[in-house]
Order: structure tokens, then C-alpha cells, then sequence
């Protein structure tokens, strides 16, 4: 992704080969933690807060509500995985933390959109057992793994080219002025 990213903002990766692998690591790291959190949001907490409501007495509206923010906050998690990566992946002189950015807000839609066409082309066509066996499913991680790059770097590229519109335009602005 680092080096995917370095190509869509046009630079050349100045940073040692240690600090590149550190940054990737602690990229993995912390990106991982994010998305694992997401998931227990969408795959367990509902069930965890039936039970609290349950042994509290809690009222069906706080219930509700929190069923209603889980989408949300997984979808926030999401976002600040993209924007991490699109904040310390490539090698940019003149970064700026942004929570979220047009390139991350239309990454995480790609993302979700694909990831929901591929479940379900999953679901009727599902051909790869029979084409590759017993690595049928290490087959369809590989290519979920590359449509989400793709969406990782489709959001790259949008932020890289409302950053460069933007230096342009901020250069004719200096330029006029003088």
C-alpha cells in the first residue's frame, strides 16, 4: 500500500527502508486493532448489549439506539483506518491529519459496495471450490484483499488529485498577486 500510495501522489519514497517497514508494521498494527473493533461492534455487541439490557432493566430506547449507532460507528472505525493510511502511507513532504477526506469517504463506499457485490456474487456463482479445491477460500481472501487495495487506492488517487488542484491553485493565487 506504501508503495502504491507513493505512486498515486507521484513521489519517490525518501524515507529509509527501516522506517518504511516500521511505519507498516505499526500501519498493520493499529489498522488491524481498528477493523477487529468494528467487527465485535457489528458481530457481537448486539447480542452483549440484549443481555445488559436484560440484566439492567434498560429501557428498549437505549437499546434501540445503540443498535442504531453500530453501522455508524463501524463505518467511523473505517474512516479512520483510511485516513491513517492515507496520513503516514505515502512519502509526502506536506502532510496534514484530516479525519476524513473526499478520497476516504469514497474509498470506504467503494469498499462496502464491492465487499456487498462480491458477497454476493459468492452467494450464486461460487465457482472457486470446484476450480481450485481446498484453496477455494484462501482463492476468495486473496481477491477480497485485492478489491479492497483497489478501493485503498482509488481513494488515494482522489485525494492526491484534489491535492495537487489545490497546490496548483494556491501557485496562481501567489502568482497573480505579484
Amino acid at each position: 500500500m506504501i508503495s502504491g500510495l507513493n505512486m498515486v501522489y507521484r513521489t519517490k519514497e525518501s524515507r529509509s527502508w527501516l522506517k518504511v517497514r516500521a511505519i507498516a508494521v505499526a500501519l498493520t498494527l493499529v489498522i488491524s486493532i481498528l477493523v477487529l473493533s468494528s467487527l465485535i461492534i457489528l458481530l457481537v455487541s448486539g447480542s452483549v448489549v440484549d443481555w445488559t439490557g436484560k440484566k439492567l432493566h434498560l429501557a428498549s430506547a437505549i437499546l434501540a439506539i445503540w443498535k442504531a449507532s453500530q453501522w455508524p460507528g463501524a463505518v467511523l472505525f473505517m474512516l479512520f483506518s483510511y485516513a491513517l493510511i492515507y496520513s503516514f502511507g505515502p512519502d509526502v513532504h506536506t502532510k496534514r491529519w484530516q479525519w476524513v477526506t473526499p478520497g476516504s469517504i469514497f474509498g470506504v463506499i467503494l469498499w462496502l459496495a464491492v465487499s456487498e457485490g462480491f458477497r454476493i456474487y459468492l452467494r450464486y456463482v461460487n465457482s472457486y471450490t470446484v476450480i481450485y479445491g481446498s484453496l477455494g477460500a484462501l482463492m476468495i481472501l486473496m481477491v477480497w484483499l485485492y478489491v479492497t487495495a483497489l478501493a485503498f487506492l482509488i481513494g488515494g488517487e482522489i485525494n492526491s488529485c484534489i491535492e495537487r488542484a489545490s497546490q496548483r491553485n494556491q501557485a496562481a493565487r501567489v502568482t497573480s498577486t505579484q
